[in-house]
């Protein structure tokens, strides 16, 4: 009996782990899907008249020890839970002032996002761009005219809120 529960929690570890790894794939995938390498491959193919077979490519968008500010990153201890999102912030938006107690890794899919820390550093993200967010107490605007869309990857543990307002 006690190796009959030993297997169903590791068919459910199993099955867990793939999942993730289906989920990792498909947001990579979705990820190259836009990019201009795979495009112009596929562009270059069809102009040249051959058929040239397309693969797969993978571009290091960030590779990283700490925040954008130089503080180093720290993982949780508790139970890890990854929650991947999409976030628009219209022209004119503020985000407020937050800061993410867990690991916050953004692409910016469209726009311009400037993030202020409150100790008066501002930095300023591209379509394109990836990084960490600030640990430290910030808000994100969006100065421009056009959408901000943004991929948000939190790294976090079960429990732990994705960011956390200033106590006041």
């Amino acid at each position: 009996m006690i190796q009959f529960a030993k297997h169903r929690r590791t068919v459910a570890e199993a099955v867990t782990r793939r999942r993730l790894r289906a989920g990792a794939t498909l947001l990579a995938a979705g990820l190259l899907a836009g990019t201009p390498a795979l495009a112009d491959t596929a562009a270059n193919g069809a102009a040249n008249g051959a058929a040239k077979p397309l693969v797969a490519r993978s571009t290091v968008l960030l590779q990283t020890t700490t925040h954008a500010n130089g503080v180093p990153i720290v993982y949780p201890t508790g139970k890890p839970q990854v929650t991947v999102r999409v976030t628009e912030i219209p022209p004119g938006v503020d985000t407020g002032v937050h800061n993410h107690p867990i690991p916050l890794i953004t692409y910016i899919l469209a726009g311009e996002l400037t993030i202020r820390e409150v100790t008066g550093a501002a930095y300023v993200y591209k379509k394109g761009d990836a990084f960490v967010e600030s640990a430290e107490f910030h808000h994100g605007v969006n100065e421009g005219k056009e959408l901000v869309r943004l991929l948000a990857v939190y790294a976090g543990e079960v429990g732990a809120p994705l960011s956390i307002k200033p106590p006041h």
